[in-house]
């Protein structure tokens, strides 16, 4: 996590390639470039950051030797072709083997892309439509934000939530943002489906579920085909008795004459209508015919949905009165991501296209008019469509949220301000961020927006010489502006949602944490802001709490237990500068073993002497 001797070379300077320069600007790191043609620069002063700049193709070696690959700590391939990129990354692999690599795919080429992170270490196949479908997520559902974790077998949701809504929670965390105040915001973490033993069900309760399955699979049936077969099946057996009645009241073998030709027999029922007329047998003919017409539909409709379970082919699905649910229309994509992540709230995805006919977005529409509807993506890669449309649902549907999604439009933020009410994503704005800190060795898992700044949750691993290593997590989100959502320790199987603050970083560690690019710049640099409070305490406890007492100061302090028995001689001590929301956390505990305490920050802390354990 520290920067090293080498730069970064970008291959590729198009719309993505000059986002992702722009970005690497502040980490003062020397910047080579190769592209294939003459770049057409969105800045011109773009073009002076760079050392050096080579045109030609990146799958050559003498190209990239001589934009100094072999002397890069990091390497970007960005062309807008998947297939040049991972050509590219296999030579650049040859070229320089301890480099960085991190390579630009699409939606086709997942399966080589997991391949050759598996067999070539330091290489990251990133494809930018996934990375957004957490910023889509977040704008289309209720809340802030919503982040998946798993850190239980049944995954733990963490949301981004008001000040009021967090302090109902007892697991919540100030949301921590670099070189600005802290928002009102908090970060939460709900816990669902904790591991409960369940009780083994009764005969009676298996009869229930077996019926309630009955009953689905029958709601599951299609109404409109089978409305018209009840009263032709009524209508059918009502003549048969007046037809095939000898005389009055013989209505027994009427209905005999009449149940066998409508199960498509004509033999056994014609002996019985033998000394009948002509027209009685035609009409017995006209019976069995239609009573083979039924039983063919009826074989067809349960052969149908036999094999749509057993094969497992898609049936549309039925949508339940008032259930909450978004509307995904174009970015077949990323679907399935924004499913995954809206499924812990339980909101469903449907999705939709902008031709016409029944997927297209109007008969969506009518088929979501009894749910509740709560945003609309629009993310094709026309952006004047995706306005337009946008425009004409905030019309038709006033509360609904809808999100826009602009794949190389600078300025979104300011776009979303002038349409007013819809939130407009930039695909490479939200790819670059993702790409440069990737870039670093850090591996990016979701991309989101909140409050309309791109935070990317990063996976670290705490190296022996990382600046994060040895650091409470206090001091790891008030030193660097971020927050950590989970931490593994080394050769432990689960993993810790938001950790307590007191924790310690140590190598071997895995945290995964929600930052901006600028917080990931200040880890890399080392660049870390002074902790601006402390605690003055007087402790003089009985000798049965002495022990508990030193165990609590020893932890928040993070010192060894023996290096705090001189705090507890009855006199006013002073701590060393710490984090304020540890620092009243460690008050709270210590007042509750009836220790004196206060907090002094700020100017308060050069007015007296400051005892160190």
């Amino acid at each position: 996590m520290t920067v090293g001797e080498g730069g970064v070379l970008i291959c590729g300077l198009g719309a993505l390639g000059q986002a992702c320069l722009e970005r690497l600007l502040p980490f003062d790191v020397p910047l080579t470039a190769v592209d294939l043609l003459q770049p057409r620069w969105r800045r011109a002063e773009m073009a002076e950051r760079i050392s050096r700049l080579v045109q030609g193709d990146m799958r050559h070696a003498q190209v990239l030797e001589k934009a100094g690959v072999r002397q890069c700590r990091s390497v970007l391939l960005l062309s807008s072709d998947s297939q040049v990129n991972l050509e590219a990354a296999l030579l650049v692999r040859l070229l320089n083997p301890e480099a960085d690599v991190v390579v630009r795919s699409s939606n086709g080429e997942q399966t080589i892309g997991q391949l050759l992170e598996q067999r070539l270490p330091k290489v990251a196949v990133v494809d930018p439509l996934v990375l957004i479908a957490g910023a889509i997520a977040s704008a289309l559902q209720p809340q802030a934000g919503l982040i998946q974790l798993g850190s239980h077998p049944q995954g733990d949701t963490i949301s981004v939530v008001s000040a009021a809504e967090a302090h109902r929670e007892p697991t919540s965390r100030r949301w921590r943002q670099a070189g600005a105040a802290d928002a009102e915001l908090w970060i939460i973490r709900r816990q669902r489906g904790l591991a409960a033993t369940q009780p083994t069900p009764t005969a009676q309760q298996r009869l229930v579920r077996r019926l309630r399955g009955w009953q689905r699979r029958w709601r599951a049936l299609p109404r409109r085909q089978l409305s018209w077969l009840a009263p032709l099946l009524l209508g059918a057996v009502a003549i048969g008795l007046v037809l095939f009645a000898e005389r009055a009241g013989d209505w027994r073998r009427a209905l005999l004459i009449t149940l066998g030709l409508l199960q498509g027999e004509f033999v056994d029922p014609v002996m019985l209508l033998s000394q009948r007329s002509l027209w009685q047998l035609l009409a017995g003919l006209s019976y069995a015919l239609l009573g083979t017409l039924i039983t063919s539909a009826l074989v067809a409709l349960i052969l149908e949905h036999l094999l749509t379970e057993r094969l497992g082919l898609q049936r549309r699905e039925r949508l339940r009165v008032g259930s909450r649910q978004v509307l995904i229309v174009g970015g077949e994509e990323v679907v399935e991501p924004i499913r995954t992540l809206l499924a812990g709230e339980r909101i469903g995805v449907q999705t939709a296209c902008f031709t016409e006919g029944r997927g297209g977005m109007d008969s969506q529409l009518e088929r979501l008019k009894h749910t509740q509807l709560l945003g609309i993506g629009l993310l094709s890669n026309n952006l004047l469509r995706n306005v337009q449309a946008a425009l004409t649902l905030q019309q038709s549907h006033p509360n609904c949220r809808l999100a826009v999604l602009a794949h190389a439009m600078e300025a979104s933020d300011q776009l979303g301000n002038l349409l007013g009410g819809i939130s407009v994503i930039s695909g490479v704005d939200l790819a670059a961020d993702a790409l440069v800190a990737t870039a670093f060795g850090e591996r990016v898992e979701q991309v989101l927006q909140i409050h309309g700044q791109n935070q990317l949750v990063v996976r670290y691993r705490v190296e022996p010489n990382d600046h994060l290593c040895g650091l409470t997590i206090a001091r790891v989100e008030n030193g660097y502006g971020m927050t950590v959502l989970r931490h593994q320790r080394r050769d432990h199987g689960s993993a810790r949602a938001l950790p307590p603050l007191d924790w310690s970083l140590q190598p071997g560690d895995e945290i995964s944490v929600l930052a901006g690019l600028d917080s990931l710049r200040r880890v890399e640099c080392g660049e870390r802001q002074p902790a601006l409070c402390c605690v003055e305490l007087r402790a003089n406890p009985h000798p049965h709490e002495r022990f508990v007492v030193q165990q609590c100061l020893a932890r928040y302090l993070n010192l060894a237990p023996g290096q705090v028995q001189s705090w507890l001689d009855g006199e006013w001590q002073r701590s060393q500068p710490l984090d304020r929301d540890l620092a009243e956390l460690m008050c709270l505990e210590l007042q509750r073993l009836r220790v004196e305490t206060r907090l002094c920050s700020g100017s308060e802390l050069s007015s007296a002497g400051t005892h160190h354990g």
